[in-house]
């Protein structure tokens, strides 16, 4: 019976932390370039029985039993939709590269294409990144500033730089870092020139997050932990019982 108890709260644990994944890809589906996460839960005995080289080595009957635990949350790279906006300072990504940025951590990287021009004329992220170009950061200053379809940085139709687009052999094994930027990892492969990906001026990427999909994993979300809430009140009554009444004298 208490590990019935065990076995509810940890689903209850693990759908809030799923709740709050769902949750935040539902802030930020206004977001370009965001992509959505995806929770993933594991129940308690899989994941002793991956642990250990051979089954036979869980005793049956002291063995895990019951109850989930959140073992993962994955990026989903998917693209979404491109929305035109006619912005000469506006570029959307096709293919699987990401945009280079400069952060105070090093260098980091984006799909989000929604440029801005800063008080020093340099070309930056909306959180004020400057955007990395093969020669270093991109200033714009002193013209009227566009972006051409092999990624060139043109102020009054003067070449002034470049976008520096990559590709990385695994993008799954990214690390994000804040909502739409990412940062490399050793696992991920180095990154390489984004050959297979093309630039559509004028355009942004908008997040991949489909909101009536997150709208019903939500619903079906409490609905478990209302499930596993039941479960321990009707334990909870149950032991209430056997306390206050088995054994007494009739």
């Amino acid at each position: 019976m208490i590990q019935g108890l065990y076995a509810a709260a940890s689903g209850m644990i693990a759908t809030e932390d799923r709740q709050a994944v769902i949750a935040n890809n539902i802030a930020n589906a206004a977001t370009s370039g965001f992509k959505r996460q995806n929770a993933i839960t594991e129940g308690f005995k899989e994941i002793f029985m991956g642990k250990f080289s051979s089954a036979s080595r869980l005793n049956a009957e002291r063995g895990p039993g019951g109850g989930m635990n959140l073992t993962n949350v994955y990026t989903d790279y998917a693209s979404g939709p491109i929305a035109m906006t006619n912005n000469p300072l506006h570029v959307a990504l096709q293919g699987p590269g990401f945009l280079a940025v400069e952060t105070p951590v090093g260098e980091r990287f984006t799909r989000n294409g929604e440029f801005t021009i800063d008080a020093e004329g340099q070309l930056t992220t909306p959180d004020g990144y400057p955007i990395v170009g093969d020669g270093g950061a991109i200033s714009v200053a002193g013209g009227s500033a566009e972006i051409s379809a092999d990624g060139t940085v043109l102020v009054d139709n003067v070449p002034v730089g470049k976008l520096r687009i990559v590709e990385f052999d695994d993008p799954n094994l990214l690390e994000r870092y804040g909502e739409s930027l990412f940062a490399p990892v050793d696992a991920a492969g180095a990154p390489r020139p984004g050959d297979n990906t093309t630039v559509v001026p004028g355009g942004l990427e908008s997040s991949n997050v489909q909101i009536p999909f997150e709208m019903a994993q939500m619903t079906l979300g409490m609905r478990t932990y209302n499930a596993n809430q039941k479960v321990i009140n009707a334990i909870d009554e149950t032991m209430g019982r056997l306390i206050n009444e088995v054994g007494m004298p009739t």
